[in-house]
């Protein structure tokens, strides 16, 4: 009997993906044009790319179809995350817009439609060499963004920071995958999942060590994308010594890709959360990730840095609903991972915000960074200030702004999870939400600093804002998708709450039990059958 494969990829399937990358080494080439208007050409075929694949993915020009092809799964998770990058990537276009200048222009967009096209492919992937490789993709160009358009040794530093962690994080990663490899023999996810499951279920095997190792690397490497504790170390230097639209695409781009990453790999473990370490290994990363991040950005004065701290917290945030699972209950409440999946949309739009009018603002000749700095800036430009604002209120939460009711859902899922959840547990779930609470309270009073500043303080020599149309339009797209979120969150979070069906069509099918087998009296009663209706195989 020949051994079954996997259908070959579909063209029309990955049509945004391949429009991405066609505009994206299209850029490249622009950019190295002899003449200056080709030079100045990438930002609109980085936008007109962008919105190509928009048109393909909600109108379905062609038919993207569903479906396994080759170590890529096609069903909910892909679209939620291809259609929040799509639509983050036209605010992250025009936020950058004139960032770089026209000699690296072409280089930019080229990294940033590719980084891109490597996040769409990891909401797509279906298989560990697939899901590495993907992470790659949106890793590699970042490590160039961060020093493109800068000069100084601060852009070095941070360039050289980025790259040396980020390597050292994919080798971990590769290592632990190379573990879950061997002990499910296959590196499809799908067929992962039973194996390591029934490892993990086996305390004192090898391959329960060898199980539990390539969980924790696995997810050890998985915590850099997200910038959670340990791997936070170079968040702060990297934010400062980027430009601010290239620190606004970091707050988004790996962070979605991780923490989808993260889903795929507490999958293949069977979401075995309240068994064995995995439990407190998320419990106590989390726990750390929200303090730590509190707290350094408590000492800040350089909004940058500020911000940079604070994505750690917001990381510790996202992995109390990795904690509570998809099916702790009903709805966005009772759904972690559709709570996550809301949660790092809007932490996103808002950090991009944050970071869009940062790089508008201009104090002698450079960007606004410090507290200082933005003073003063309602009287001088009431539009940004009260932009400023909305995305200061979203990240710390306030009702009834989108950040509010994405910690709600994370929050709720968790509390929802205790009560289903066996043993002593509960308890530590409980207390892991106070502990979230209790964070959350003391992130607003660095959030406070931000808005007091903008509205309440004053300066001598208040900022200017640099005459960019389209990063200012890019600013008030975040302002406006915020506004929208904040009216209408069941929009976005009945994406999320979509974007797990898959997770639970899986788990309604792993856990249908057999038709159990035929008594002897059963047996003993079935009639032969006829034989004039039998028939052989020719």
């Amino acid at each position: 009997m020949p051994e079954a494969t996997a259908p070959a990829i579909s063209i029309g399937s990955l049509l945004p993906e391949l429009i991405l990358l066609i505009a994206g080494c299209a850029a490249l080439l622009l950019g190295q044009a002899a003449r200056e208007s080709l030079r100045q050409a990438p930002p609109w075929v980085a936008l007109a790319g962008i919105v190509a694949a928009i048109l393909v993915l909600v109108f379905q020009v062609v038919d993207v179809a569903a479906g396994t092809f080759g170590g890529l799964a096609l069903g909910t998770m892909a679209h939620f995350v291809r259609l929040s990058a799509l639509t983050l990537a036209v605010a992250l276009t025009l936020v950058g817009w004139s960032q770089p200048p026209v000699g690296e222009r072409g280089e930019f967009f080229a990294m940033m439609l590719l980084s891109l096209t490597g996040l769409m492919l990891a909401g797509s992937a279906d298989d560990l060499v697939m899901l590495f490789m993907a992470l790659e993709l949106v890793s590699i160009p970042t490590y160039v963004l961060v020093v493109l358009g800068r000069r100084g040794s601060a852009a070095l530093e941070a360039g050289t920071k980025y790259f040396y962690l980020g390597a050292m994080s994919a080798a971990v990663t590769a290592y632990g995958f190379s573990f879950l490899y061997g002990v499910a023999g296959t590196a499809a996810l799908p067929g992962a999942v039973a194996a390591v499951t029934a490892a993990l279920a086996q305390p004192g095997t090898t391959a329960y060590a060898a199980a539990t190792i390539g969980v924790v690397l696995s997810l050890g490497g998985l915590f850099f994308k997200i910038a959670a504790v340990p791997l936070h170390f170079y968040i702060a230097d990297v934010y400062q010594g980027a430009a601010s639209p290239v620190a606004g695409f970091l707050g988004f781009v790996p962070k979605l890709a991780g923490l989808v990453a993260i889903f795929r790999i507490v999958d293949v473990a069977g979401w075995r959360t309240y068994e064995g370490g995995l439990f407190w290994l998320l419990w106590l990363i989390a726990i750390l990730s929200m303090t730590i991040g509190n707290v350094l950005a408590l000492r800040q004065t350089n909004i940058k840095r500020m911000l940079a701290y604070s994505g750690i917290a917001h990381s510790g945030y996202m992995l109390v609903g990795v904690l509570a699972g998809y099916n702790a209950g009903n709805g966005i409440v009772g759904d972690g991972v559709a709570a996550c999946c809301y949660y790092v949309v809007i932490y996103g739009l808002a950090n991009l915000g944050a970071f869009a009018i940062l790089g508008l603002l201009q104090v002698r000749g450079r960007d606004c960074e410090t507290l200082r700095d933005i003073a003063g800036l309602l009287r001088s430009h009431p539009g940004l200030a009260l932009l400023m604002t909305l995305a200061m209120f979203t990240l710390m939460g306030l009702p009834p702004t989108p950040g509010f009711w994405g910690k709600l859902s994370l929050f709720g899922s968790a509390l929802a999870a205790a009560q289903t959840t066996p043993g002593p547990h509960a308890h530590w779930l409980i207390a892991l939400v106070v502990i979230a609470v209790l964070n959350s309270a003391l992130a607003a009073a660095y959030y406070l600093r931000v808005i007091a500043a903008c509205l309440l303080y004053e300066n001598p020599e208040p900022a200017e804002a640099a005459p960019r149309e389209a990063q200012h339009v890019g600013a008030l797209l975040c302002g406006f998708l915020l506004l929208f979120f904040m009216f209408c969150p069941s929009v976005l979070m009945g994406r999320g709450r979509d974007a797990t069906s898959g997770f639970r069509a899986a788990s309604l099918v792993a856990t249908d039990p057999a038709p159990a087998a035929p008594s002897a009296a059963q047996l003993a009663t079935v009639q032969p059958v006829p034989a004039h209706i039998e028939h052989t195989d020719e």
